[in-house]
């Protein structure tokens, strides 16, 4: 039986893995050693913060929280590449609607708010422009 922690991690990435874009977008995985594609991708980040107590008993529940970010990473210089790079980040917030529960194994997390669509802002070291989205979630274990 995996962590809360991995349980949390590979229900956000299943979520991701089963996201349908046109045309189809190839996606950097955290810790995967990819090489950036030619063309436009996704790139994921995970940041949980520290869980917090909600009850003094030593076996209460415990409120596990965090953000995972999916940054749009567009070529710049192609043909309208910010409203692009914008269109794709609205999908991607519209796959993770509030209150959307997502579960792996005996972890259920829940979006707890619209994903913020950030400014996009270039990416010099890799030559892209990158448009992130904010996906903000809550588990209590």
């Amino acid at each position: 039986m995996p962590s809360i922690e991995t349980s949390i991690w590979l229900a956000l990435r299943a979520r991701v893995e089963s996201l349908v874009l046109s045309p189809a977008l190839p996606v950097l995985w955290p810790g995967e050693e990819e090489a950036l594609p030619a063309g436009n991708c996704l790139e994921v980040t995970h940041f949980p913060n520290r869980p917090d107590r909600q009850m003094v008993g030593s076996d209460a529940s415990q409120l596990m929280q965090g953000f995972m970010q999916v940054a749009v990473l567009t070529v710049p210089g192609a043909p309208h590449h910010e409203t692009v790079a914008r269109e794709i980040a609205g999908t991607v917030a519209d796959y993770f609607a509030t209150d959307l529960r997502l579960t792996h194994g005996d972890v259920t997390l829940r979006i707890t708010r619209r994903p913020h669509v950030s400014r996009g802002l270039r990416d010099t070291e890799r030559a892209r422009w990158l448009t992130p989205i904010s996906v903000y979630y809550e588990a209590f274990v």
